[in-house]
């Protein structure tokens, strides 16, 4: 059952919400991953199982993802269907990476940095203008 929860966002914050596909599922996705690092899980809870190369199942009802085993994050259920049918572990976790493209990419250490010019600089506009006034003046 989904809880319905209000945020406040900044100007900046809630152009990157607006930019996502998915904003409830990215801040799920996030809270998830904080708290698995918070609890320093380096070993999988659940059971493994050799179908899924020794992975746990990525798919279980109710159950909180594995980032230990699914660093990408939750495989789709035709991801899934497809896997059963071709047993390409590899391919799997790429269709995973790319179907959840707006996950942070835990393989790089990026983070958002202060940018010196404001989104809101028209610098754009004030080099044309500048062209411009150069031409008649």
């Amino acid at each position: 059952m989904r809880k319905v929860t209000t945020i406040s966002l900044d100007e900046k914050t809630a152009a990157i919400a607006k930019s996502l596909p998915n904003f409830s599922h990215f801040v799920r996705e996030c809270l998830l991953r904080h708290h698995a690092s918070q609890m320093n899980v380096d070993e999988c809870p659940f059971n493994k199982q050799e179908r899924f190369g020794n992975r746990c199942v990525p798919r279980v009802h109710q159950r909180p993802h594995c980032f230990v085993c699914w660093p990408h994050g939750k495989p789709s259920e035709e991801l899934v269907k497809s896997y059963m049918a071709h047993k390409d572990l590899n391919r799997l976790d790429e269709a995973t990476r790319i179907e959840n493209w707006q996950l942070l990419n835990i393989d790089q250490n990026i983070t958002v940095q202060e940018s010196a010019i404001s989104p809101e600089t028209p610098r754009v506009k004030t080099n044309l203008w500048g062209k411009i006034k150069g031409l008649f003046g």
